[in-house]
């Protein structure tokens, strides 16, 4: 069996996010010891709205998905962010701490003069403690946590990093930030092409498929860039939100587009661990960032 077997406490400390109840984590505990550690998935989206899921009072909206995963799994309703902002918000999850404790009380930004943060080198994250239990941790999508060494994804626990390391993209199809790439792949700098939405979704499948092969348990995060500005989605996906709503505006067409453009992916992601077998022994969260009262679906099949 890959890894060791922790208490129930450790494990709560390395999900960092203080959510799980005793009943859970026990059978946590109970999978290990019987050999079937399970893998983790932590699917974080940014400033999704408080409303915007159908299963959540949206009627021009369609998010099957993420709609799934709250039916049929834990719906927390009153899951409250330490920080309404991107920054601090991934800092908590990560640490299990106050964003502040570990010097990110705000965002941090290319701009020294309008930045708001820098992570302690010193903290140890989530992918850290999960290592320790033999966990292969990786990170793809929206890191925004530091955006050189050393602070950067592989150098904070993560096996493997694909993404983007600054605050927000200004185009999702050009993936820049003031004329700077920050796009990744471990340590490299590249230049993919496509949406960024569908660039993490099909990322995130193909760890899915190679970590299927090993032995060993896996942890995913997923920080995806969005429904974050600019509202950019693809324009296949806007006629169709225009055709089925009528009267809807441009704007508000927009902005449904790019929530079900990235619902959509979720799927895609949930089904990769369907084809793989993997789907029965993976815990799936879903948590929003940046709109201060959050919800988080917290779905677990052990």
């Amino acid at each position: 069996m890959p890894g060791k077997v922790v208490s129930r406490r450790d494990f709560c400390k390395k999900l960092g996010i203080g959510i799980l109840t005793l009943g859970t984590v026990s059978k946590l505990a109970l999978a290990q010891k019987n050999g079937r550690i399970p893998n983790i998935i932590t699917i974080l989206v940014d400033d999704l709205g408080y409303g915007d899921l159908s299963s959540y009072g949206a009627t021009d909206l369609q998010t099957p998905n993420m709609d799934s995963l709250m039916k049929t799994g834990m719906r927390f309703n009153n899951f409250y962010a330490n920080c309404p902002v991107c920054s601090p918000t991934r800092a908590g999850l990560l640490s299990g701490r106050y964003p502040d404790v570990v010097g990110v009380p705000g965002v941090i930004r290319t701009r020294a003069s309008n930045s708001w943060g820098y992570l302690n080198p010193e903290t140890i994250l989530l992918p850290g403690m999960l290592k320790r239990a033999g966990y292969y941790t990786g990170i793809i999508g929206k890191w925004h946590l530091g955006l050189d060494s050393p602070n950067t994804p592989t150098e904070k626990g993560f096996d493997y990093f694909y993404g983007f390391l600054g605050d927000m993209m200004d185009d999702y199809y050009t993936h820049r930030r003031q004329g700077i790439n920050y796009m990744r792949r471990n340590r490299e700098t590249i230049n993919p092409e496509g949406h960024a939405t569908d660039l993490f979704t099909n990322e995130a499948v193909k760890y899915i498929q190679e970590r299927s092969k090993s032995k060993a348990p896996f942890f995913l995060y997923l920080p995806y860039n969005a429904p974050h500005a600019p509202i950019q989605p693809p324009d296949e996906w806007l006629e169709k939100v225009k055709k089925r709503e009528s009267g809807i505006s441009e704007e508000r067409a927009k902005m449904v587009a790019l929530i079900e453009h990235l619902d959509h992916g979720i799927g895609e992601v949930v089904q990769a661990l369907k084809n793989t077998g993997t789907y029965e022994n993976t815990l799936l969260l879903l948590s929003p960032s940046g709109n201060g009262r959050k919800t988080l679906a917290f779905r677990r099949r052990l």
